[in-house]
């Protein structure tokens, strides 16, 4: 008897230590961007951060766009098609798997180096899109 309660209590200290899915988003969110943010740009692209909003539960991809990408037409012309393309590579990624079970939002946001505080491209994702 007294074992079993050992490991009750072993097992309550466990699950309290348990952080939530939305505790994990925030702890990843900033461990990444921490780690990896601002990266080298690749394919005109640069990564400057990844965030979690716990109010609206959604994971924020903040990205600047350089040199000939930097382009508020040819975005503007082709917004359709960047916004199919993310949703395409949402849905197969088997690493946002967790999140998606979960119901979080996903939110892309591309800026101009040329013009930091222009916006060219803002997208959310919820369920009902993946």
């Amino acid at each position: 008897m007294k074992k079993s309660i050992i490991l009750f209590a072993g097992l309550c200290l466990l699950a309290s230590c348990h952080e939530s899915m939305d505790e994990r988003a925030a702890r990843e969110a900033k461990e990444y961007t921490e780690k990896f943010c601002p990266s080298p740009i690749q394919s005109n692209t640069r990564t400057d951060s990844l965030t979690f909003d716990k109010d609206t539960r959604t994971l924020g991809y903040w990205y600047t766009l350089c040199g000939n990408a930097d382009n508020a037409e040819g975005i503007e012309k082709n917004k359709d098609k960047l916004r199919s393309t993310l949703l395409d590579g949402l849905r197969s990624s088997t690493d946002m798997k967790a999140y998606k079970d979960a119901e979080f939002n996903f939110r892309y946001v591309y800026h101009s180096e040329k013009n930091p505080q222009q916006i060219l491209f803002d997208v959310t994702f919820s369920k009902k899109d993946y």
